[in-house]
């Protein structure tokens, strides 16, 4: 069965996390995608090291790609990087501005030698403005755009990240590979590729389609107080407890929720999501306390007649479900028609029953760190099949089949390998006495 990008050649200059994940993504699809790392590897390869050159967060986002290292400070590699991106039909880089003219590597240049070739080039902060030159990573995405602040989680004073998934950095990896296939689909028509521009900042704003929403007529004069009050506070100078309160006289804030929350049971944790009143006020009877604010059609949970309630139900609620097991709640809510599910250690996903009855979890051989268990390609197609079983690949470990393939000589290449324009993690590790696998 063919993969809906069999066919696709993908170079990807990227590292960390937002590129790669973007080219595993298309790797998942069938497309070949060649990770052109540095002489060290991608950095990734060096955080929560398993062994020389194999860390954890790099095996994560790396699946299904061929690697080959080239140092490209060194003219003869930013030549071959080139020819590379002349029969290419995806080009990916996540440089910082600038980086990329330098190396020869920027769209004007491959574009005007390859007029077919899909440019997707993601930034920290995107092309113009006063943040254009500053590094990012996700954190600094999610305190720029504000993301930071939404879950209200203080320690010692400050905000803390989101630290569960890399929000900005996973989103936008998805929106580069989303902006790909459909410059892939206008070149069938055009026969002409583009320049595609993503940035952290960009996606760390787009993945808040709620909290930056502005009906301007209700929503302008309170905001601009706000900062009006906030721009006066921070002349005085004021903590983040300081300015949050603040903030609070004028937005209201979300407060608990009890239809949607995680409650403890006798013997573990459930989950409750409602999100219309008629599944609240299932959940509402099936627990045995009175919350008239579920009547109806609409539910405001900025209003204050939903915190009273919510306030005056909350320990009931809670003592409800510390009544029974896990078990005895699902069934009681299944039958009611409330959404709710057991609570999970992810841990406990490698054995997980209802993972296994749907496939989502792979078994991967890795050369260096043998058995490799990891999430799968998360999509289904009836005709094509997403999905790969190679794995995530060793520094330059297909250095010279890449050059072969793209009709590199072998004299050609032996001289890039001898100047060390091209190298392997055998080559490294070599070099490095008493550090083997």
């Amino acid at each position: 069965m063919v993969r809906p990008l069999s066919g696709i050649r993908v170079i990807d200059f990227t590292e960390y996390i937002a590129g790669p994940y973007c080219t595993m993504m298309l790797a998942d699809m069938g497309a070949d995608v060649v990770k052109v790392e540095r002489p060290e590897g991608d950095a990734w390869r060096h955080t929560a090291p398993l062994a020389p050159y194999e860390g954890r967060g790099f095996l994560g986002v790396n699946r299904g790609k061929r690697s080959i290292a080239m140092d490209l400070e060194r003219t003869q590699a930013r030549e071959a990087a080139q020819r590379l991106a002349a029969q290419a039909d995806v080009l990916v880089t996540n440089y910082r501005p600038g980086v990329a003219a330098r190396l020869g590597l920027d769209y004007q240049t491959l574009g005007a030698a390859n007029p077919a070739l899909v440019y997707c080039e993601n930034t920290a902060f995107g092309p113009a403005g006063p943040y254009r030159d500053r590094p990012g990573f996700d954190i600094l995405s999610q305190a720029a755009t504000g993301i930071i602040l939404y879950e209200n989680k203080v320690d010692r004073g400050v905000p803390t990240y989101i630290a569960t998934m890399a929000v900005a950095d996973l989103t936008t990896g998805m929106f580069m590979a989303f902006a790909i296939v459909n410059a892939l689909f206008a070149r069938m028509s055009s026969g002409k590729g583009q320049h595609i521009e993503t940035s952290l900042f960009a996606s760390g704003l787009a993945a808040q389609y709620r909290p930056l929403i502005s009906v301007e007529e209700v929503d302008a004069p309170i905001r601009e107080g706000f900062l009006r009050e906030l721009d006066e506070a921070r002349k005085q100078g004021l903590t983040y407890e300081e300015a949050a309160k603040l903030r609070a006289q004028y937005i209201a804030g979300r407060g608990r929720n009890n239809y949607y929350r995680v409650y403890e049971t006798r013997d573990g944790l459930i989950a409750v999501a409602c999100l219309n009143n008629r599944q609240r006020r299932a959940l509402r009877d099936a627990v045995a306390v009175s919350d008239p604010t579920v009547e109806g059609l609409t539910y405001d949970w900025f209003s204050e007649e939903v915190r009273r309630t919510h306030r005056e139900v909350t320990g009931p609620m809670e003592d409800a479900f510390r009544s029974a097991d896990t078990d005895q709640w699902l069934q009681r809510l299944d039958a009611a028609d409330v959404p709710c599910g057991v609570v999970n250690f992810p841990e406990e996903m490698f054995d997980n029953e209802h993972v296994r009855a749907n496939n989502l979890m792979l078994n991967i051989q890795h050369e260096v760190l043998g058995t490799l268990l990891m999430p799968a390609c998360p999509v289904r197609m009836s005709v094509s099949r997403p999905g790969t079983l190679a794995p995530p690949p060793a520094l330059g470990a297909h250095g010279r089949e890449i050059l072969r393939e793209f009709g590199f000589e072998e004299v050609v290449i032996k001289r890039l390998e001898e100047d060390g324009a091209v190298v392997t993690r055998a080559e490294l590790l070599a070099r490095r006495p008493g550090q083997g696998d």
